[in-house]
Formats: C-alpha cells, sequence, structure tokens
C-alpha cells in the first residue's frame, strides 16, 4: 500500500550548501502489516515521517524521490496517489482519516488553550461533518479507554497542561486512531510511557492492526521495542555529511 523510492529531503543552508537528513531512502509496507523504523537519534526519521503525511516543515522540500500510497479504496493501479504532489486541499482529505500519525512530541501537537474534548470533536467532524456532539464525546471516551485512560469524561474537560506527558501521549494516540485509519505513522508513540502502559499501548496497537488490517509503521530508536511488535525492520543510516 505504500511504496517509498529514492527519497531524499534536503533544507538549504548556504549558498552551494545544504542539509540532507534523509537521502536515497526507500521502503515498502503492505496492508495489514507493522513495519518497523529504526535507526540512531539525528538519523531523519521523524522528518521522514513528517514528509509522508503531508507535513514537512520549509523550507524543507522533497529534493528526489517518489512516494506512493494505495488508498483502501482503491481498485486498481490506476487509482494510486503519488504523495509527492498532493495540494494541501486534497491533503485534508486523507490526512487524519486515510494516514494519520502519532507525533513524537504531545506537548507541541495539541493545543493548550482549548480542552482535550474541544480537539477531539474537531478531529473528528474534519471527516464526519455530519457527527452531532453526542456521537463525537463517544467517539473520543471510548478510543480514550482504549489507550488506557480512566476518567475519559474528566480527560475530555482537561485542558493539555493540566496532563501529565504520558497522559497527553495516550490523548495523541487515541486522537490518531479515532477514524480507523488504513495506514498509521507512530513516530515514538510510547517514548513517555512507563513500562506497564508501554506494553498496553503495543497491545492497542496489535489490536488495531488486527481489527482494522491497518498498516502501521513503527518508528523508534528502541530496537527492542521494535523487535516486539514488527514483523519486519528496517534500519535508517545517518546522514553522511
Amino acid at each position: 500500500m505504500l511504496t517509498v523510492s529514492g527519497l531524499t529531503i534536503s533544507f538549504p543552508g548556504p549558498p552551494g550548501d545544504s542539509l540532507e537528513p534523509v537521502r536515497d531512502f526507500s521502503l515498502t509496507l503492505h496492508r495489514g502489516e507493522t513495519l518497523g523504523l529504526a535507526g540512531p537519534s539525528g538519523c531523519g526519521k521523524t522528518v521522514f515521517c513528517t514528509a509522508l503525511i503531508g507535513l514537512l516543515e520549509r523550507p524543507g522540500y522533497i529534493k528526489n524521490g517518489i512516494i506512493r500510497y494505495l488508498p483502501d479504496t482503491a481498485t486498481t493501479e490506476e487509482q494510486i496517489l503519488d504523495l509527492t504532489a498532493l495540494r494541501e486541499k486534497e491533503w485534508r482529505r486523507i490526512r487524519g482519516k486515510e494516514i494519520s500519525m502519532i507525533f513524537q512530541n504531545p506537548a507541541q501537537s495539541l493545543n493548550h488553550a482549548r480542552t482535550i474534548g474541544s480537539q477531539f470533536i474537531e478531529a473528528i467532524r474534519a471527516h464526519r461533518s455530519d457527527a452531532d456532539k453526542r456521537t463525537c464525546i463517544a467517539m473520543a471516551e471510548a478510543m480514550l479507554e482504549n489507550a488506557i485512560l480512566v476518567e475519559p469524561k474528566k480527560i475530555m474537560a482537561s485542558y493539555p497542561f493540566e496532563l501529565s506527558g504520558g497522559m497527553c501521549q495516550r490523548v495523541m494516540i487515541a486522537m490518531a486512531l479515532v477514524h480507523k485509519p488504513a495506514l498509521l505513522i507512530a513516530d515514538e508513540p510510547t517514548t513517555a510511557l512507563d513500562t506497564k502502559n508501554q506494553d498496553r499501548i503495543l497491545q492497542l496497537l496489535v489490536r488495531i492492526r488486527e481489527t482494522c488490517h491497518t498498516a502501521i509503521l513503527f518508528v523508534s530508536h528502541d530496537e527492542k521495542v521494535v523487535a516486539e511488535i514488527a514483523g519486519r525492520r528496517i534500519t535508517m543510516p545517518l546522514p553522511q555529511t
């Protein structure tokens, strides 16, 4: 369902110079598979993930390579999408629904001026505009419970700054899974969790993959965790200077 071929991501530097945190990188991911992406800090894993979901920060850009994605509803190869060519309007139709991402830093990803509940409702209505508030709340609370968060009603009424880092991480996981995406990009999803909750989240991801046939790109520098959840593993090397 996902094919990345010869991807190079570049950030302009001084005249005649540039930084390429991802260089000539390729991978394939099949529907319903969990693929582990390992590698040391600084090798470009997060930059790569943001490119996959159309959120590569400027002035970074895709210098070379192709990212092909076969939508869950596609029936022919002619319906394959070139993700490097999508406009933002097209991305908004599939980001969060077909392709979703658990971000590495929940403190930056959540809006601290709004309650968890209001952010959940916005995320749900982005792809289900007809859903009323009660339906959105029920969906959100169910996902929060799946992400091992007790008292989901209290969580929904809370602001991110009122929650611990681990709780915010589990909120982000719940939000990423609420539409049961076909492809889930999980960037260090268990980093802020203790061992007990880490195991529970890994079990949740396995259950989502099995019940929804979701493909998961599981990104981590912890090779032990990658080996525990992934059927295959590839390693991203440090960029050469």
